[in-house]
Parts: structure tokens; C-alpha cells; sequence
């Protein structure tokens, strides 16, 4: 597989910042107007190739259990993203959920925006315990810019958070899709201020092959 195709790969499953540090999507919807701002920076490298991307993005919850969100990324693309609840039951330590998870995105391409990805992800969490959650996600994304569609997943594990008030929250995962080789990824979220301000971070690998490598920072503020 050719290097720029696997990055593009990444930064196509990237585009809408996910359950951020991770690549996988979590089930839960904001409440209505409810709204967060994050940022991300991710860096991809692959040997001697590399691609960098910033973004930024604005999402709130609307009501009938959706939530959207507005994605500027840098360079030159944008993003509208959502999520709709399908499904909640109790759980013996929590709310069991099933959410479908949309993006739509578009390029500045030359003078012209042009479509450059579309995607649909089937996510489910679950609560092990009372501070781990497990999310599962099962997509379709299609990249306009190469014509290229492909089968997504992703399983990850997240915990509650240690220390005063649940302040450092490390989460793992592995994620791909059906034209790669899988990968692993660790993150960790702190919290600045409770339920209000996050910093982020995380660095992923592939299992084998090509072996490209993912670092993402980034931070998130809940008003």
C-alpha cells in the first residue's frame, strides 16, 4: 500500500475528532444546548512521509437525543459531524448506549469545495465496571478525494479517571479498517476543571507492516 494512501486513510478516520484522544466514537450525546469547543493537532508519519493537521470544532446538543458539530481543519477542509441516540438500557453499572455517528466533509480544492469524505459509524459503550467503559464502533467511510470505500472499526477501553475528582483518565484502543493493518493506540485525558476543561494527548502504532505512527494533542472546553 502506497505511503500517502495509508495517511490519507488516517486522516480520513480522524476528520471528526472521534471520542476524543481516541479514534473511536463513544455512544454519548450531549444534552440540548449543551456545547463544547476542541482542538487537535495530529501529526502522521510513515518513513520519511508525513502529513500534520489542525482543527477546530464546535458541536451542541439540539434536542430528540443529536447532537452536530461544526470541524475547521487545517488545511483547507471542513467538517459537519452528528450523532443521534437509537438506544439506551440500563446496565448493572451504568447506561448501556447505541448511537449512529455521521460526517460529512468538504476541500478547498484549487477555486472550488469539493467533497472529500462521508462516513457512517455504528457505535455502542458499555460499562465493565463503575469506571471502565468499553466502546465499540463499525463503519463505512468512503474518501471522494481517491474513490476509495472502506469497511471501519474500532474497540477501546476508557477509564472514569484517578486521582481528586477523577482528574487523569487513561483510555486504550485498537481501530482500522478492511484495506490495512490494524492499530494500537493509548491516550490520556486530564481534567483541568471538572466536567469543564480537558487537555489531551495520544500516540498510536501499527501492528506490523508499514508501521506508520499517530501523535494527536489537543484540548477540549464543555460550557
Amino acid at each position: 500500500m502506497r505511503p500517502a494512501f495509508v495517511l490519507s486513510l488516517a486522516l480520513v478516520a480522524c476528520t471528526a475528532q472521534a471520542g476524543r484522544p481516541l479514534q473511536a466514537e463513544d455512544a454519548a450525546v450531549m444534552d440540548p444546548q449543551a456545547c463544547e469547543i476542541e482542538g487537535a493537532h495530529g501529526d502522521w508519519r510513515l518513513g520519511e512521509d508525513g502529513q500534520r493537521q489542525t482543527s477546530l470544532q464546535l458541536g451542541c446538543g439540539i434536542g430528540w437525543g443529536t447532537e452536530v458539530a461544526l470541524n475547521v481543519i487545517r488545511p483547507r477542509e471542513l467538517a459537519l459531524n452528528g450523532k443521534t441516540l437509537l438506544a439506551s438500557a440500563a446496565w448493572a453499572d451504568g447506561d448501556a448506549q447505541l448511537t449512529l455517528a455521521w460526517s460529512l466533509s468538504h476541500r478547498h480544492v484549487e477555486t472550488v469545495w469539493r467533497r472529500s469524505s462521508a462516513g457512517l459509524i455504528l457505535v455502542g459503550s458499555v460499562p465493565l465496571t463503575r469506571e471502565l467503559s468499553l466502546h465499540a464502533n463499525l463503519g463505512h467511510q468512503r474518501d471522494e478525494m481517491v474513490g476509495r470505500r472502506s469497511t471501519t472499526w474500532a474497540l477501546a477501553v476508557e477509564h472514569g479517571g484517578f486521582g481528586e475528582g477523577g482528574r487523569w483518565q487513561p483510555m486504550a484502543e485498537v481501530f482500522g479498517d478492511d484495506r490495512g493493518r490494524p492499530w494500537a493506540n493509548a491516550a490520556l485525558r486530564v481534567a483541568l476543571l471538572p466536567d469543564r476543561v480537558f487537555v489531551d494527548a495520544s500516540y498510536g502504532r501499527q501492528f506490523a507492516g508499514a508501521r506508520a505512527r499517530l501523535k494527536t494533542v489537543g484540548f477540549k472546553f464543555a460550557f
